[in-house]
């Protein structure tokens, strides 16, 4: 398979920007694209309306590792968590101002245009945490290296200690509080002043909103920067790929996968390669229709267990 890849790159970069190479069932086809638009993956387009939105949190995820060479770099990640009565969900930015221009009426080509930035754009966090829906759960929607995935747990499964340090953050005030989930020791700041028991990623089920967290390594790190009123619905992909699996094996599986997603992949289960030169140096590999986002820096997994 390593040299059939090979191959492939050594083709995509013959042919040039716009083309694009295709293995499907052991043979090789070569297509040509005019546009960085014309793109064989599937935009998914069929959605589950889980509910009504009332806020949207804008937060910035920040990634502290190293680059290839050990030296120290950030990473910066947009994401977004729609709130509404029952429960929340949290995506990328890219994914919520998708939502947000369906939701405002336009044009599929233009919502299509939006999500497809996902593809080119290198800090993109992957997976949809759905909080409180269904009642007391958890719901996550992943990817592995050439699997779509689901997996559910319990909502808010964190022991969290709640402390009587306050400060204040953005206009908010906010008290602390202390909790471990997936290996990693968290440290979060909260306000009561929005009473939704929701947060970023997972980081869930306190008395108030939580505007700011932190892991004990000093890695990861998420920050409020604005809370909004929006009508954007809260909405969650429904991908006919989507196989159900166990929370503990999936991150198993992915920990194991994310440094070099390609080198890990067993050859029998690839049914369909793309290559595409129109996407940048990076990321520009599909196997099964997922595409391969070989981290750049040092991967630093949100959970370790």
């Amino acid at each position: 398979m390593k040299k059939i890849v090979t191959l492939i790159l050594a083709a995509a970069t013959a042919l040039g920007a716009s083309s694009q190479v295709v293995v499907k069932g052991g043979g090789v086809t070569v297509k040509k694209t005019s546009e960085a638009t014309q793109m064989s993956e599937e935009i998914v387009n069929e959605f589950e309306k889980l509910g009504e939105g009332k806020y949207t949190a804008l937060y910035d995820y920040k990634i502290n590792t190293q680059d290839k060479q050990g030296n120290p770099v950030s990473e910066l990640y947009a994401t977004a968590l729609r709130i509404g009565d029952d429960g929340a969900v949290f995506t990328d930015y890219i994914t919520y101002s998708a939502d947000s221009l369906a939701a405002a009426g336009a044009p599929a080509q233009a919502v299509e245009e939006e999500r497809r930035k996902q593809f080119v754009t290198e800090n993109f966090f992957v997976p949809v945490v759905t909080q409180n829906i269904p009642m007391g759960k958890t719901v996550v929607n992943d990817m592995s290296a050439v699997t779509v995935v689901s997996y559910e747990e319990p909502f808010a499964d964190i022991e969290w200690f709640l402390t009587e340090e306050t400060d204040t953050l953005a206009g908010y005030n906010i008290a602390k509080a202390t909790g471990s989930y997936g290996g990693r020791k968290w440290t979060v700041w909260y306000t009561e002043e929005i009473p939704a028991a929701y947060g970023p990623w997972k980081l869930a089920g306190l008395p108030g909103l939580v505007v700011k967290a932190s892991d004990a390594d000093g890695i990861h790190e998420f920050k409020l920067i604005s809370f909004t009123k929006s009508n954007v619905p809260l909405l969650r992909a429904k991908d006919k790929r989507t196989v159900k699996t166990d929370r503990d094996k999936f991150v198993g599986i992915k920990n194991s996968q994310a440094q070099n997603p390609m080198k890990s992949i067993n050859p029998a289960m690839i049914t369909d390669i793309s290559v595409k030169k129109n996407g940048g140096d990076w990321g520009s590999i599909f196997v099964n229709g997922i595409q391969q986002r070989t981290p750049v820096n040092i991967y630093q997994p949100l959970e370790l267990k």
